[in-house]
């Protein structure tokens, strides 16, 4: 019988085990909990825009409900929140690549599954950001998962070395910007903006009027040119090595075992959660007192990304890293409630879409425009404390969430079992 990898260790299945997805006593539960955590802070991101803050003037802002916090609430989410959980979130799926990869190659296979894995995430980003939002983060995740397919041999001392370099090429990339008036985006930006008067949308006096409209038909129409739009500031924040800089380190990290056993690497562990935590957060702090209050200038442009890039990375390992800790610590059993939304994260992603739209766009409830910034707090931990309740009464009954099951279903070309057995554990 094949022997199939458990996060660091091995152990016997048989055949049929061995050709499906991973199962519950395969799972690793810091990374579910990690998982949960990480979507609490995209949760707190995304709805920033869903506000509407950033469509407003500074007059609009202070009319909003509490809008005298925006500032304060602003610079928080700058310091703390923005680009930090996305990096963990990164940092998660290069860990797994690690374990799905190590996977496969213990039963002989190669990167086509995965291959077709990442296609159809692929697929399900798309339709994410055509059906509902085009803040859309699973598109890029596959096609920059297919790059790092390319690194899954590298030695550990090149893997790192690209890593940081995948960090850099932004800071080069937006001097280029902003000192030397390069544009690379400008052809995109342009074909959006044709594709979206072709369908008679005009932002020429701001998206929140699209944005309030109360036909779903018109959302729709503005979603093909917003993708492009999209598209084009990735390219402007050179947000494609980002995202592939943090998949590397994931990786490293999955190869070498150390979240499956977290308590031997302690003292690495409170070592990388010391320096994140104490290098991270003044240099995040800079980098939102200039995103915030600084004038915006080209060189305040450039001195925002340089400090977003040194900061970011930093502090997301330190924010794993100080979650590692307390997961091992006796509070253990904090880490552990957030587990069954991270098991199910790619449902609880996107349902967060659907949840934001029906509270702020104008086809929904329309309250777009009507919060500041200090009510994100509050509305994502009534957001996510309902989605840990429904991932754990589902995940009671059932083996994956609903979009993980269609994932793992098409990814295996055969149909999954969904339901648990009568007698299998409750999550």
């Amino acid at each position: 019988m094949p022997l199939a990898r458990q996060d660091g260790a091995f152990d016997v299945t048989t055949t049929e085990e061995a050709l499906g997805p991973v199962n519950d006593q395969e799972r690793s539960g810091l990374l579910d909990a990690l998982r949960g955590w990480a979507l609490l802070g995209i949760l707190m991101a995304n709805m920033r825009p869903f506000t509407g803050y950033p469509f407003l003037n500074d007059a609009e802002r202070a009319t909003l409900l509490l809008g005298q916090l925006n500032g304060a609430a602003n610079f928080l989410l700058e310091w703390l929140v923005i680009g930090k959980f996305y990096g963990l979130f990164s940092l998660l799926f290069g860990i797994g690549f690690a374990i799905q990869l190590g996977r496969l190659e213990q039963r002989g296979e190669g990167a086509g599954r995965y291959v077709r894995r990442l296609t159809i995430l692929f697929l399900f980003g798309v339709a994410h950001l055509l059906l509902l939002w085009v803040g859309d983060i699973l598109a890029l995740y596959a096609l920059m998962g297919a790059v790092l397919l390319l690194f899954r041999r590298a030695s550990d001392r090149t893997l790192l070395s690209w890593a940081v370099a995948m960090w850099v090429i932004p800071v080069v990339w937006i001097a280029l910007i902003e000192f030397v008036d390069f544009r690379p985006e400008a052809p995109l930006r342009a074909l959006a903006r044709q594709m979206l008067a072709s369908v008679g949308i005009d932002y020429s006096s701001g998206r929140l009027p699209i944005l309030l409209d109360p036909s779903f038909a018109v959302h729709f129409k503005a979603h093909p040119g917003e993708a492009v739009a999209r598209f084009a500031y990735f390219i402007h924040e050179m947000r494609f090595t980002k995202v592939l800089g943090m998949f590397m380190i994931g990786l490293w990290v999955g190869r070498h075992g150390l979240h499956a056993a977290p308590a031997s690497n302690r003292d690495l562990v409170a070592r990388v959660a010391r320096d994140g935590l104490l290098i991270g957060l003044p240099l995040a702090a800079v980098k939102a007192a200039l995103e915030v209050w600084a004038e915006k200038t080209p060189l305040v442009e450039f001195a925002s990304e340089f400090f977003y890039c040194v900061s970011t990375p930093i502090l997301a390992l330190g924010y794993a890293a100080a979650f590692t800790l307390v997961w091992l610590g006796p509070r253990r059993l904090l880490c552990e409630l957030v587990a069954p939304a991270g098991r199910m994260a790619l449902t609880n992603y996107l349902m967060q879409t659907v949840f934001l739209s029906v509270i702020f766009l104008g086809w929904g409830l329309g309250l777009i425009g009507e919060f500041g910034l200090v009510f994100i707090l509050p509305i994502s931990i009534i957001i996510f404390g309902l989605q840990l309740a429904l991932s754990r009464s589902w995940l009671a009954q059932f083996r994956f969430g609903p979009m993980e099951w269609v994932w793992r279903s098409a990814t295996y070309g055969k149909r999954q079992p969904l339901r648990r057995a009568a007698s299998a554990p409750r999550a």
